[in-house]
């Protein structure tokens, strides 16, 4: 504890009142977790996306009992969904004959699948660098937050980006604004916010 009251008191004027109410979650984040209350922290790129990560990985290391969290980066986040929404599809007819193709098709499928599986159902996810910049990132986005939110699971995501200009992003990649005005809506329902 003493740890993280050191990093709480070495950082920024600006961060320290976010991580003390993160330390005041993950002093109760049992509860937390009961209401699937998480975070939705914008503003949060470089130096000070990389303190409030390292310092909600502390936190859960700390737990006890542990919790089950997935801590995932954008890059790869995004790799998944590319891999899901377009590399699976292209390659699915080749894998029908091709014993190489197949075999390629059936692991990606499988590390894609577990990727998935620990997104929609860890008691935890942490998303960290949100930014999409192709619809099918938006498009996974949506479909994983709407499981989570199915299932009353906090999610926290931090992203670069301050709200106006979040949506801006999300409008380039879906001009229909559908995937962005779900996530935002279950996100502010379930979520304590940061800037």
């Amino acid at each position: 504890m003493a740890e993280t009251n050191d990093s709480i008191e070495q950082a920024p004027v600006q961060d320290r009142d976010l991580l003390q109410r993160l330390s005041l979650y993950f002093d109760g984040v049992d509860h937390r977790l009961r209401q699937g209350q998480g975070w939705f922290i914008f503003n949060a790129g470089g130096v000070r996306s990389g303190r409030i990560s390292s310092f909600i990985q502390h936190r859960l290391a700390e737990t006890s009992p542990p919790i089950a969290h997935y801590v995932l980066p954008w890059r790869d986040f995004a790799l998944s969904a590319y891999i899901n929404e377009v590399g699976l599809p292209q390659l699915a007819p080749r894998a029908a004959g091709d014993g190489d193709a197949k075999r390629e098709f059936e692991l990606a499928t499988r590390v894609t699948y577990n990727t998935w599986t620990r997104m929609v159902s860890t008691d935890l996810l942490v998303l960290v660098g949100l930014r999409p910049a192709h619809r099918h990132e938006a498009e996974l986005l949506d479909r994983t937050i709407a499981g989570r939110h199915e299932q009353r699971l906090a999610t926290i995501l931090l992203t670069p980006d301050m709200p106006k200009q979040l949506e801006a992003n999300f409008e380039i990649v879906d001009p229909s604004r559908a995937c962005w005005g779900r996530i935002f809506q279950r996100m502010y329902e379930t979520s304590l916010v940061a800037m």
